[in-house]
């Protein structure tokens, strides 16, 4: 029997576009962390770690989530466009996902003088994967 202890990441980090979803929701756009977790029936402290990428989630907590977001967009979203392993989501574009999106850019996109900031330089409106990584998350060379 092996004593060696199992990694931490088997498969790659999770990665989470759940605020990016989130600023698309009319109702998450103030106190948004309250309110879609009291629409999830989870803790609050939970989907800020979410928002910031802190903490991987549990499929539970993945599907309550979900659920929750559903219920606001009415339609259905499959999970794996929220949080994906190694950032490989199913829909590309974040604003792909949200019916009444015609393609925008999240708030972190222009700085304070509302000049593109670097990481989203060409990059179309819409095009975006999620805000902290515009281009879509790239595994470091030799992590996988």
């Amino acid at each position: 029997m092996s004593t060696k202890p199992t990694p931490n990441k088997v498969f790659g980090p999770v990665i989470s576009r759940l605020a990016d979803v989130m600023i698309h929701v009319p109702e998450y756009s103030v106190r948004s962390a309250p309110r879609l977790a009291t629409d999830a029936g989870v803790d609050r402290s939970t989907v800020t770690r979410l928002m910031r990428s802190s903490l991987n989630p549990s499929f539970a907590l993945v599907c309550s989530l979900t659920e929750a977001l559903e219920k606001k967009l009415g339609k259905r979203i499959d999970p794996r466009d929220i949080f994906a392993v190694n950032g490989s989501f199913l829909t590309p574009h974040v604003c792909d996902l949200i019916p009444t999106c015609n393609g925008c850019w999240p708030p972190s996109a222009r700085d304070e003088f509302g000049a593109a900031h670097p990481d989203f330089v060409g990059i179309p409106s819409g095009g975006w994967v999620t805000s902290k990584y515009p281009r879509g998350y790239l595994p470091p060379k030799g992590s996988l």
